[in-house]
């Protein structure tokens, strides 16, 4: 008997039983979604926050102060003289409403240098238009989604360069003011702050619009990598509680932790999914092989041998798990990315209100009129952050892997079954009515 005959056999009496057929095979489908989901969610969301990471480079610092007043002036001198610095960057950070041809986005609004700005990532290379100059002159850099933003598709422009919007500043203090846009950023990932949704102003212009003399985070560059943790150490004995040191590698080396922990647990809970599939496999073929003892019997006294009724039943188990997997693959794939674009919608609506207009100081109020309420203790760093932004991984190790596991779990649960098969005596087989 060739494998032909066999998978025919096989596949013969799984077709007779369609619906029983289907329903193992939904089983399997259903680990396997959740398997290639939720590993592909964890590896998107952990290349999204490397990458985002990376942008920075590996000798970023990233310095918040603890307090309301934040960083002065001599803080960045200070910060410039240590040993190892390249160079030190200061922002003021805080929020405000960017409304443009009847359309409104939320930005984040950046205090930062024209020099320090060619540190982050997609102003190096500007989109459209130029730098603005470090003066205190009403002129921005703005992002690209606030260009073209998503209530209008993100394909159409909104914003052109030369053209003037109106900002309103976000909290109980906020103003209105016309800002000029001199230039559009490329369209960038995920980083410190959303660069895509931001908008970027001299230094001086944001300390003038937000009511501050301080500034809410410095980075600072090391000059090399094996700088990176002595400085940090540097600055923490420096500033004590006062204020909070991270670099980038920290934050990889967490984020890489809790993703595994996280792809751990939910591997569990799929592998549990699949484990109540492999219970259900074996019980359907037990009852197949009840169903089909005076078969059996029959194709014993006809010279069938053991190994042949066993590899009959083990074809089954081969053939539920090779379409559970590529289904359970398929489906896992499409509501992994289902789920990422209801993410990407619902940060779009967080971050866009389409045809709206300010209803209050809707005539500009001048710069008296600012200021912005923060909730955290820097005065603004929690509101500069940025949500996260991501699309699932899928590799061909992950699709291998659960495409393995399908057929290894539908084969081990089949082998109890396919050999009580084999075993059957064809007299005690033929005598089952």
């Amino acid at each position: 008997m060739n494998v032909t005959d066999i998978f025919w056999l096989g596949y013969k009496d799984l077709k007779e039983k369609k619906v029983r057929t289907a329903l193992t095979i939904v089983m399997v489908m259903i680990g396997v979604a959740a398997i290639i989901a939720l590993v592909s969610q964890t590896q998107g969301i952990s290349s999204s926050i490397s990458s985002s990471l990376s942008s920075l480079g590996p000798t970023t610092i990233i310095l918040s102060s603890s307090k309301s007043t934040g960083f002065s002036a001599a803080d960045v001198g200070r910060l410039s003289s240590l040993p190892n610095v390249s160079s030190v960057i200061p922002l003021v950070i805080g929020s405000a409403d960017v409304y443009a041809n009847g359309q409104n986005v939320s930005a984040t609004l950046i205090g930062i240098s024209a020099e320090g700005a060619s540190e982050l990532p997609g102003v190096a290379s500007l989109y459209q238009g130029s730098m603005y100059q470090d003066t205190p002159t009403p002129s921005s850099v703005i992002g690209y989604g606030v260009a073209f933003p998503s209530s209008l598709g993100g394909a159409t422009q909104n914003v052109k360069v030369g053209q003037a919007v109106t900002i309103k500043l976000q909290g109980p203090s906020g103003g209105s003011y016309s800002m000029p846009v001199t230039g559009i950023m490329q369209q960038s990932g995920t980083s410190i702050v959303n660069i895509n949704t931001a908008m970027l102003v001299s230094l001086q212009e944001a300390q003038l619009l937000l009511h501050r003399q301080g500034y809410t985070i410095i980075l600072l560059k090391a000059s090399n990598i094996s700088a990176v943790t002595p400085m940090a150490n540097l600055l923490t004995n420096i500033y004590g509680t006062s204020a909070t040191v991270t670099t980038t590698q920290q934050i990889l080396q967490t984020v890489s932790s809790i993703i595994g922990a996280i792809s751990l647990f939910l591997g569990v809970v799929a592998g549990i999914s699949l484990l109540v599939a492999a219970i259900g496999i074996m019980n359907v073929m037990l009852i197949a092989v009840y169903e089909r003892t005076h078969e059996i019997g029959i194709m014993k006294s006809l010279g069938f041998r053991s190994r042949h009724i066993l590899l009959i039943f083990m074809m089954q188990a081969l053939i539920i798990g090779i379409l559970g997997g590529i289904l359970g693959i398929i489906v896992g794939a499409s509501a992994s990315y289902g789920l990422s674009a209801l993410q990407h919608a619902s940060s779009s609506n967080s971050t866009a209100t389409a045809s709206t207009a300010p209803r209050s100081g809707s005539a500009l109020a001048g710069r008296k009129g600012g200021g912005l309420g923060f909730s955290s203790s820097s005065g603004g760093s929690s509101s500069g952050f940025s949500s996260l932004s991501y699309w699932p991984v899928f590799t061909p190790e992950l699709i291998a892997e659960a495409l393995f596991v399908a057929i290894f779990v539908s084969v081990i649960a089949g082998v109890y079954p396919a050999w009580r098969a084999s075993k059957m005596q064809p007299i005690d087989a033929l005598r089952e009515l």
